[in-house]
């Protein structure tokens, strides 16, 4: 027999207090809904919230370049994005960057906005956007290679852009380009990945499954092999 129903916020878990019939009152308590039967009653299930799906806005010139990997990764995992491709600077200096600089005081290129979160740098960008689609790999282990790799396959990215971009004045001339070019892919850039892998024991660098070091990994093999074509290497 029902007592007392409790709408006290304390006894949310066992808000019915019962007697039973023929014992002493020593033996009355409290319980949830899960011990009364009744036909009368209905179970009736909390409201779930639902959460509403992963979405990002994401910044980069409108070249292949970092953009490239970001872009990749959110292909490969299908998730809505927002591809803001900067043509001219003043379109991203002039007016994206203030917006960005509203959130963020690191405002740069690539950027990643993802509900109320705003990342910038380019490591940074890749670590948040592996921690929300799985990508930064299972366990410790894999989670520090991953985290290494990214800061490896960096050091080769800009390697190539001492290559390709002038402004940098490492190649000057078309002649210099090709000798450092030629020398630069024969120096084997990609001997301490190949250890790498080859030590993890799997078709992936840091684990059974992707992460996100693969997907930058792969843009440079990517680049290398088109400049190896080029010089026929």
């Amino acid at each position: 027999e029902i007592l007392q129903v409790s709408d006290s916020k304390s006894r949310t878990a066992k808000p019915v207090k019962v007697t039973y019939t023929g014992f002493d009152k020593v033996y009355d308590e409290w319980v949830g809904g899960d011990r009364l039967k009744c036909k009368a009653l209905k179970k009736v299930q909390p409201e779930i919230e639902k959460r509403p799906p992963l979405e990002f806005n994401f910044g980069y010139w409108k070249i292949r370049g970092l953009g490239s990997i970001f872009r990749m990764i959110f292909e490969y995992k299908g998730v809505k994005y927002t591809d803001n491709q900067y043509e001219t600077g003043p379109k991203w200096f002039d007016e994206d960057k203030l917006k960005i600089l509203a959130k963020n005081a690191l405002a740069n290129l690539p950027y990643v906005e993802c509900g109320n979160d705003c990342v910038c740098q380019t490591n940074a960008c890749l670590s948040y956007v592996g921690s929300r689609l799985r990508l930064n790999g299972n366990g410790n282990k894999a989670r520090l290679m991953n985290e290494q790799l990214l800061f490896e396959v960096y050091d080769v990215r800009n390697a190539m852009i001492d290559l390709v971009y002038p402004y940098k004045t490492v190649c000057r001339t078309e002649a210099e380009h090709n000798e450092k070019a030629i020398k630069h892919l024969e120096s084997n850039p990609f001997k301490k990945f190949e250890a790498c892998l080859e030590k993890s024991g799997t078709d992936y660098f840091c684990d059974k499954t992707l992460c996100t070091a693969d997907f930058h990994i792969w843009e440079m093999l990517d680049q290398h092999r088109l400049l190896a074509e080029k010089h026929k290497k």
